[in-house]
């Protein structure tokens, strides 16, 4: 009976125009990143580069001694723009060095492979995105973004959201089963402007949705809730993880 009241007031919630408008059984969003991260795990990108893409394997013959993980900062040292981070992957090497792929063929224990024959347009595009959300590869990044992302990683905020906030994992429980990403749709379902982004940071839910009892039902049966940062953020930090996530969101 509990259930059925709870399916019927979403539906007349819904019909209403009330402050959830998501349908009740719509699947959890797949982002870019999310179906890149799928793409590199099925193409083996990560047996070289380490789970995830976060920490690479020893390679003897590399400058380094392994093959870069793609979460650090040698990411820049091997690709200058995102047209090179889309070599890399087709070609096994960039083009502005035209032995490039020669050298790394030639002198490299594990060679990177060129996948250009088994990835379409929109495959590449998503695995760019996937690298790109780990390795934090984003040049034309403005400062306070630069500062609310650092931010994020450091409060754990990607430990839940993704990487970069562009991914989410599992949530029983939840509304849609998952924690949903940062730059996706689902996003506007639950924030509607940047007081109630301020809301969900401070207090782990804005008021229009703890006020409601149907939201409110899936809000406190989830398994892992949204933490309240307010305690823990001063003003500056707020406004910059803001600026991030508006930034991400604008990208």
């Amino acid at each position: 009976m509990k259930k059925l009241w709870v399916i019927t007031g979403f539906t007349l919630l819904v019909a209403a125009g009330g402050s959830v408008t998501a349908i009740l059984w719509r699947q959890p969003e797949t982002t870019a990143a999310m179906r890149g991260q799928v793409i590199a795990r099925n193409l083996g990108c990560f047996g070289c580069h380490g789970p995830e893409g976060l920490g690479g394997i020893a390679d003897p013959s590399a400058p380094a001694g392994t093959i870069p993980g793609w979460d650090g900062a040698t990411t820049t040292m091997y690709a200058e723009t995102e047209q090179e981070i889309r070599e890399w992957i087709l070609y096994g090497a960039p083009h502005r060095h035209a032995s490039a792929k020669q050298r790394v063929e030639s002198d490299y224990l594990v060679p990177m492979p060129a996948y250009e024959e088994y990835l379409s347009r929109q495959d590449l595009d998503d695995l760019v995105a996937y690298f790109q959300a780990v390795s934090f590869w984003s040049p034309d990044i403005p400062e306070a973004a630069f500062e609310g992302r650092k931010l994020a990683a450091q409060i754990g905020c990607f430990g839940c959201h993704g990487p970069s906030g562009m991914g989410g994992v599992r949530n029983p429980g939840s509304f849609k089963g998952h924690i949903p990403p940062w730059d996706g749709k689902e996003f506007d379902e639950l924030v509607r402007d940047e007081r109630e982004l301020r809301e969900w940071i401070m207090d782990g839910r804005p008021r229009r949705l703890s006020d409601n009892p149907v939201a409110r039902y899936f809000l406190e049966r989830q398994e892992t809730p949204m933490p309240a940062y307010r305690e823990h953020l001063s003003d500056v930090e707020l406004n910059n993880l803001v600026a991030y996530i508006r930034w991400l969101r604008k990208r």
